[in-house]
């Protein structure tokens, strides 16, 4: 099973999110953390870590698609990349069951969504049965532009086949700490229990979708 997290938009928290989503899924099931981003944040989170229960490679070469053939036999495969729109960007949307676009809560990266969802268009010509679902990530409590954002997403939804996840990711310190210590969230001592709950959250919504 293949979940690739990405967008072509910088700075929306992606290797976060796919980090912690491997932490998660390595507590019941054999994980490999594929780092296909040039600024190879996953690979130096996984130098961080301690614990030996997360494989990481990079690929940075537009074969992913036909590469994680061989590594997702009886495997979870989480896939970090984006930045921007390039050939193993598409590959890495190829190579997914799932793909979890991470979106600010600014107008300016819902309007900037609309690239990645160009390249979803064309990989569903090649791969119908792709799930795509968006993650509103770093949200502020109470604003006003959450759910005008969530407002916009959801009047993409009908022309480009995509979900918005239930679960919401709020801009917390503890995600910055626990990523310099190379811990997750759900592990990282003196977590907020609202944090702890978001990814607990996420990792079980991922779950039912994929019915794993």
């Amino acid at each position: 099973m293949v979940i690739t997290v990405g967008n072509t938009k910088g700075g929306c928290g992606k290797s976060t999110i796919a980090v912690n989503l491997a932490v998660e899924f390595a507590k019941e099931k054999k994980i490999i953390l594929v780092d296909s981003d040039v600024q190879a944040s996953s690979m130096s989170f996984r130098a961080k870590r301690e614990k030996d229960d997360i494989q990481s490679i990079a690929i940075n070469t537009p074969t992913l698609h036909k590469d994680l053939k061989v590594l997702n036999e009886n495997k979870i495969v989480i896939v970090d990349v984006g930045g921007r729109d390039s050939t193993v960007f598409r590959s890495a949307i190829l190579a997914a069951d799932l793909l979890i676009i991470p979106v600010l809560p600014s107008l300016y990266d819902v309007w900037a969504l609309e690239d990645t969802l160009v390249v979803l268009r064309e990989a569903k010509v090649y791969k119908e049965n792709l799930k795509a679902y968006v993650l509103l990530n770093q949200l502020l409590s109470n604003t006003w532009l959450a759910k005008d954002v969530t407002e916009h997403i959801q009047k993409l939804k009908d022309e480009n086949e995509i979900e918005l996840m239930g679960t919401m990711i709020y801009s917390r310190q503890v995600y910055k700490n626990c990523i310099t210590a190379g811990l997750g969230v759900t592990e990282y001592p003196g977590a907020p229990e609202k944090a702890i709950q978001e990814i607990q959250g996420l990792h079980t919504e991922i779950c039912n979708i994929l019915h794993i």
